[in-house]
């Protein structure tokens, strides 16, 4: 894999386009654009890992960028001010290739001159968005301007659309990552524990702990039913039940998001029920079309999971009543999935216009990052799952219809999840995620 400068030209002239009308519409003559400076751990000399701003990552999609700065203005060549300093403790970060052509670079090795040439840039401008985190840049700078939150609002939503150089990192992304889950299957397999589970998925996708998308979780029995189980138990448990993944994998800055779950014991009552919900979520997946609502297919979701909660045992009502009575929240109770970009839950689920108007969330599920219509180049997870939290089950309002006993011998297998990354297409969808498992495990 490697960086694909046609499509990036292309993305990046995608990129003028748009912010030159969202300037324009929102009263500002440019845009200033901060990657954004790290900050120490308090009361220490550490910091944590160095993530940028992603409005800036979208025009720049290069990690090593802390204190970099972009002015973005309408028909002119973006000005990349790019921090170099001479460095002897760290190795500095250097002007990526394919910014040749693309950017007006100016490299500094003091932030004093290069304050002073961002001054110089922008003296002449009366309203600048800026567009990143409050930092000394922005102090140090006298910019006069409105409020900017209508103009990122409606740059989120363009965020939603994704471009062919996007696309591309996504797709790499989804081969790290499945590299990844393939190596750590094997681990589970041999017995490990999920620090052992975790590090084969670091040395099969080649990425350390901070260049992941987000914290790996290594799932075994009943930590499962921990929706963002966050630890790695050394040792492995006596017995084996089950093993839940949720791990991605990172290119050129964007995020792969994949869930798959096993059971210890193949042909067992879990692993019937994992391939029971593992056909459930492609049914839905291949009905996914342009203009479907995602808030549609979340409650269709709810559906399925009343049928399987019917079907295996753990409620004695009908599936519809088993719906009603909010009974699959319970079994069910995150949301079917959000957009996916350069950040794993990406922005723009909940935007339903250019304008960036906001869509008021379900009464029932106010959770659910995304609920727009589905468009051309939108990129989501589909990730249904079907969990024994007791907590959950102990709060429902109609106990008498949940079969306790059934439902608390799958206590100790803590749930199922399974995620796949979607691309809608003009002519229906592309999953991003199972062709790349079935050409891996096809060698």
């Amino acid at each position: 894999m490697s960086f694909d400068r046609t499509s990036f030209n292309h993305h990046i002239e995608s990129l003028c386009a748009e912010w030159a009308r969202a300037l324009d519409e929102h009263g500002f003559d440019a845009a200033l654009v901060p990657a954004g400076t790290n900050s120490y751990y308090f009361a220490d000399d550490q910091s944590p890992p160095f993530r940028p701003n992603p409005h800036f990552a979208r025009w720049v999609p290069e990690p090593l960028t802390e204190d970099a700065v972009l002015l973005v203005r309408p028909g002119i060549t973006p000005k990349l001010f790019f921090y170099q300093p001479d460095d002897f403790w760290y190795v500095p970060p250097s002007v990526p290739p394919w910014t040749d052509g693309v950017f007006d670079v100016a490299v500094y090795q003091e932030s004093e001159n290069q304050i002073e040439g961002i001054v110089a840039a922008t003296r002449a401008l009366t309203n600048i968005a800026y567009v990143g985190p409050d930092t000394e840049l922005a102090n140090n700078l006298v910019i006069t301007t409105d409020d900017v939150r209508p103009f990122i609002d409606q740059l989120d939503y363009g965020r939603s659309f994704k471009t062919e150089f996007e696309i591309i990192n996504l797709k790499g992304a989804t081969e790290i990552g499945v590299r990844g889950h393939l190596a750590a299957h094997r681990a589970f397999l041999s017995g490990a524990s999920e620090f052992d589970i975790h590090m084969a998925y670091l040395d099969a996708s080649k990425q350390t702990e901070s260049e992941l998308p987000y914290p790996n979780i290594i799932a075994l029995n009943e930590h499962a039913g921990t929706l963002h189980y966050q630890h790695y138990d050394r040792a492995a448990p006596k017995r084996v039940h089950s093993f839940l993944i949720d791990a991605g994998g990172k290119f050129n800055g964007y995020h792969s998001d994949i869930t798959r779950t096993y059971s210890a014991m193949p042909g067992d009552d879990f692993d019937s029920l994992i391939n029971a919900l593992d056909e459930k979520q492609q049914a839905l997946i291949g009905d996914i079309g342009l203009g479907l609502s995602y808030l549609d297919l979340h409650e269709r979701m709810h559906h399925d999971i009343a049928e399987l909660l019917v079907a295996f045992g753990f409620v004695t009502c009908s599936a519809e009543a088993a719906f009603d009575q909010r009974i699959t929240d319970a079994f069910f109770p995150h949301g079917l999935g959000h957009l996916l970009g350069l950040q794993t839950h990406d922005v723009g689920g909940r935007l339903t216009a250019p304008q960036a108007e906001n869509r008021s969330p379900s009464d029932r599920f106010p959770n659910l990052r995304l609920n727009r219509q589905i468009e051309a180049n939108q990129v989501f997870t589909v990730e249904p799952g079907i969990y024994f939290i007791p907590m959950l089950i102990d709060a429902v309002e109609n106990p008498a219809d949940i079969n306790r006993d059934r439902v608390h011998s799958f206590v100790p297998f803590g749930g199922i999840r399974i995620e796949d990354n979607i691309l809608a297409t003009q002519d229906g969808h592309e999953n991003l995620t199972r062709p790349v498992f079935d050409k891996a495990l096809a060698q």
